[in-house]
């Protein structure tokens, strides 16, 4: 779209002063009106900070997007001299600009900050979990993951509450309150669950693939 303003732009200021104007008044200075039309019409073509040359017609400005142009119209011909991607980098090293773009978007979509607040899972599986009664009625074991990597589940312990041996449920991470205390310095769960509710809720076995997966 550029070269198509910069060409159209330069083919106007041709078509309208001709060649013969444009040599009668070159060698004394440039025509007065040519520079300040060329002027007008680059800015009605978008461009800013334009200077002109009067004797060659050598033109600086800026495009659409802020990038130095240097271009040279004469009556014979109309060129492009530099374009220039950022001030101080040349046209070739501006070529090479989108692909660094898109090195600096991949490794920002792979390297994030982790927020404060977050918790981590090292600090989750082993944590025994307490009822609003204050009694543990489990321990945390295992973490659920989907396959976009997202929490599912808490895998939690419960035999030894229940009075009996291994046994274990699935519970929504929404039903267990995960915080870290400044005070004492560690972290706690809690969920609100009552021994019937836990034995009433549908086991979970390492089975399959789950099992397998297991040291």
């Amino acid at each position: 779209m550029r070269a198509l303003l910069l060409a159209g732009t330069a083919a106007i200021a041709l078509c309208a002063f001709g060649s013969n104007v444009w040599a009668e008044n070159a060698g004394q200075g440039g025509h007065p009106n040519l520079g300040s039309s060329l002027t007008e019409m680059l800015q009605k073509s978008g461009y800013t900070d334009i200077r002109v040359a009067p004797s060659s017609f050598t033109v600086h400005a800026k495009d659409q997007n802020g990038n130095p142009v240097m271009m040279s119209i004469s009556p014979d011909e109309f060129a492009e001299l530099t374009t220039v991607g950022a001030i101080g980098e040349s046209a070739d090293h501006s070529a090479t600009k989108p692909a660094d773009d898109a090195a600096t978007a991949a490794a920002s979509s792979t390297f994030v900050k982790v927020p404060g607040q977050d918790d981590l899972s090292s600090k989750v599986v082993g944590l025994d979990v307490y009822n609003k009664d204050n009694k543990d009625i489990g321990t945390i074991k295992d973490i659920a993951l989907n396959p976009d990597g997202r929490t599912t589940a808490y895998i939690v312990s419960v035999g030894g509450f229940l009075g009996i041996g291994d046994h274990y449920v699935a519970i929504s991470p929404s039903a267990v309150k995960v915080s870290y205390n400044d005070n004492d310095k560690k972290w706690h769960a809690t969920m609100d669950a009552s021994a019937d509710q836990l034995k009433s809720a549908p086991e979970f076995k390492y089975t399959g693939r789950w099992d397998s997966s297991r040291t």
